[in-house]
């Protein structure tokens, strides 16, 4: 599922604009960017957005497609080291509500943190590889030899 950049509470508009004026209109335009890092490289260079700001938006880009996700919580994930699927799903939904708590009142966050409730329905229904978390699935069969080559 691709969002608009735009649809990203906390984003700064200024960013919004300028990423627009990259041809990046979309989380699927950013990644496709973001993960090739000749192209990074030249995007933080053209665009004068920092990598650290572009981190963050490939970070929430990564969590949108976690389904159930409410695009208002991303910003207090990515604020509390949550940087994808994988990173969500090591947690469990009691130990993400606490450590959100923690972070948020830590660092002072006024944004929504998300219910139990919330946590719950993206741990409830997680299909690997169609909303961005990890297959924990093993592949079957015997491991492929290698080839020797002299």
């Amino acid at each position: 599922m691709s969002f608009k950049m735009s649809e990203f509470h906390g984003m700064d508009p200024a960013h919004v604009t300028t990423l627009r004026t990259a041809g990046i209109e979309n989380t699927d335009d950013l990644m496709k960017i973001w993960s090739d890092k000749d192209k990074r490289a030249g995007i933080v260079t053209s665009t004068g957005i920092s990598e650290e700001n572009f981190m963050r938006f490939a970070a929430m880009a990564r969590l949108g497609r976690v389904k159930g996700m409410d695009l208002r919580h991303l910003d207090v994930l990515v604020a509390a080291g949550i940087d994808g699927p994988k990173k969500l799903f090591s947690y469990t939904p009691a130990t993400l509500v606490k450590h959100l708590g923690e972070v948020a009142a830590e660092r002072k966050l006024t944004g929504p943190l998300p219910t139990a409730e919330d946590i719950a329905a993206w741990f409830a229904n997680p299909k690997p590889g169609t909303n961005g978390s990890i297959s924990t699935a093993k592949p079957e069969g015997p491991k492929p030899e290698r080839a020797i080559v002299h």
